[in-house]
């Protein structure tokens, strides 16, 4: 019986006879990809762009003021002491506002109402700190307003399902009235707002440099290592598609509006240091400048992956330079806007796309 048993089970072959252990294969390990500066000019074209054009105004305007004018060099040249000081001057305001526009840009949205806006703060700001002598509450205050702003602007855009500018169009002709009222229906208003307090030590050079750069490193850490920057960037990019990712659309709009906010608070306390005081027309031009300058620096405005803030850095800086080397060249104020606005058409022209596409991403 048992030898019936053992004829009827399988004889298993031993493909091991050796016993030795199965080999084990290895992953195979990816190369590394090799650096290619082709494909590095392809994914910061616009950067690189922004760059030259910045070098050539910078060495064109070393030697054009004198050529033009027939003056030497210590009355117009770009290099002195006095020019570099107004230059960080006027750029210092600019690029504030850059830092913060880019995170409302970076969601293919933008704000055209800033000007007033910023007009609106410098007044409370000069005003609350006249009547009770403290800097920090006039601050204060104005950032309530720009926080009040930042709320508005998100839900307009996700619940009234109206264009993302049309709820800066509201705030500005809101903000423009109000403008109007303070500055214009007062007759014993002179026209400005002199702030009392002396605040003449944030209108040194080192300083504006010092703040500008903790400013700069606070930007690219919230734009490049947090979720609001990743949010508002895929959000950019494709909104329906953050969305459903969990991108929170309604929070992460009105925290990048809220962040600009603080951007623009702080822009607004080196506007009137700068002046020791706010005129209605100081803060005016500011929503057209703001636009320029990031498209100087090749920001795209679909937003998206590709919003960098060295598109703020570079734009803000090749529109102070343009400023200043315009007016060391003799030409006269008018002229200069309209040379801006030449420009900004050119870049328009220059990077717009064809029907059915988008705007780089």
């Amino acid at each position: 019986m048992e030898q019936e048993i053992l004829n009827k089970e399988p004889l298993v072959e031993n493909k091991n006879p050796e016993n030795k252990a199965p080999e084990v294969k290895q992953p195979q390990r990816t190369a590394k990809k090799k650096f290619s500066w082709k494909e590095f000019g392809r994914n910061h074209l616009y950067e690189l762009v922004a760059l030259g054009g910045f070098i050539f105004l910078l060495i064109l305007f070393s030697f054009l003021p004198q050529a033009v004018t027939g003056r030497p060099y210590r009355y117009v040249g770009l290099w002195r002491k006095s020019i570099l000081n107004n230059f960080v001057e006027q750029t210092t305001v600019y690029m504030i506002l850059a830092i913060g526009a880019t995170f409302i840009y970076s969601m293919g949205s933008m704000d055209i109402s800033v000007g007033y806006q910023v007009g609106i703060m410098a007044t409370v700001f000069v005003t609350v700190a006249n009547a009770t002598g403290s800097i920090i509450l006039g601050l204060l205050l104005a950032l309530i307003i720009a926080v009040v702003c930042a709320v508005f602007n998100g839900f307009v855009g996700a619940y009234v399902k109206l264009p993302t500018v049309m709820s800066s169009v509201i705030l500005m002709q809101f903000f423009r009235g109000m403008m109007t009222n303070i500055y214009q229906d007062d007759p014993t208003n002179p026209g400005s707002f002199i702030l009392a307090k002396d605040v003449s030590w944030a209108t040194s050079t080192g300083f504006r440099v010092a703040s500008l750069i903790v400013l700069l490193i606070i930007g690219l850490y919230i734009l490049g290592y947090t979720k609001l920057g990743k949010r508002t960037k895929a959000i950019g990019a494709n909104k329906r598609a953050a969305d459903l990712a969990g991108a929170q659309f309604l929070k992460s709009r009105i925290t990048a509006y809220a962040a600009f906010g603080f951007f623009l608070v702080i822009a607004v306390f080196f506007l009137v240091a700068r002046t020791q005081g706010i005129a209605e027309g100081d803060a005016a031009t500011f929503q057209m400048d703001i636009m320029i300058m990031l498209l100087m620096g090749g920001m795209p405005l679909s937003g998206g992956m590709r919003t960098k803030l060295v598109n703020a850095v570079l734009g803000t800086l090749t529109y102070s330079l343009i400023t200043i080397g315009l007016t060391l060249c003799g030409v006269p104020e008018a002229q200069v806007f309209f040379t801006k606005a030449l420009i900004f058409v050119i870049i328009v022209v220059l990077t717009c796309r064809k029907p059915g596409e988008v705007l780089p991403r």
